[in-house]
């Protein structure tokens, strides 16, 4: 049996310290699902939060449910209606290319490190969903059981950008 890989990127977010919708920033969402593309991920969802984003994004759009409260539960849900394995890409992964993602999808469970080091749970890999510990509080505790992925060629891929103070270091 062979097992394909779904990316799930995370566009429902009120981007409040960015001050702009992360989602449609630097080629956003399109962006992304044109970088997946490239890395041959046949299947990519945009989880856009509510209902009046659904028509932002183009492609396979899930709206949240309304009854998930924040992200560790929107994520759960998702994860239980996929069946294949699982790329997760924050809609602010500026830096993110079809090389990143092509490494990753190599890759069993397991959580990149960015550029400083720091695990980057909202790019996680997901090839074994017993690994996760579905009684999380947070994002983090969510993905505790999955190890690291340190490439140094690649950390810069794996970055988030939050303010715009992140921005003005872009690349």
């Amino acid at each position: 049996m062979i097992i394909m890989t779904t990316a799930l990127i995370l566009a429902g977010g009120k981007s409040s310290r960015m001050g702009q919708d992360k989602a449609v920033m630097l080629g956003g969402v399109e962006r992304i699902q044109r970088e997946c593309r490239m890395a041959n991920i046949s299947r990519v969802i945009t989880l856009c939060g509510s209902e009046i984003r659904r028509d932002r994004f183009p492609g396979e759009v899930w709206v949240d449910p309304t009854e998930c409260n924040g992200l560790i539960d929107v994520i759960s849900w998702a994860l239980e209606q996929i069946n294949d394995d699982v790329l997760m890409i924050p809609c602010d992964a500026f830096n993110l290319t079809s090389k990143g993602i092509c490494a990753l999808i190599k890759l069993d469970n397991c959580i990149p490190t960015d550029k400083d080091g720091i695990r980057q749970p909202l790019h996680a890999r997901i090839s074994n969903k017993s690994q996760i510990n579905w009684q999380a509080t947070s994002v983090n505790e969510l993905f505790v059981n999955f190890p690291d992925y340190q490439n140094t060629a690649l950390a810069q891929e794996f970055t988030n950008f939050n303010s715009p103070e992140d921005l003005r270091n872009h690349r």
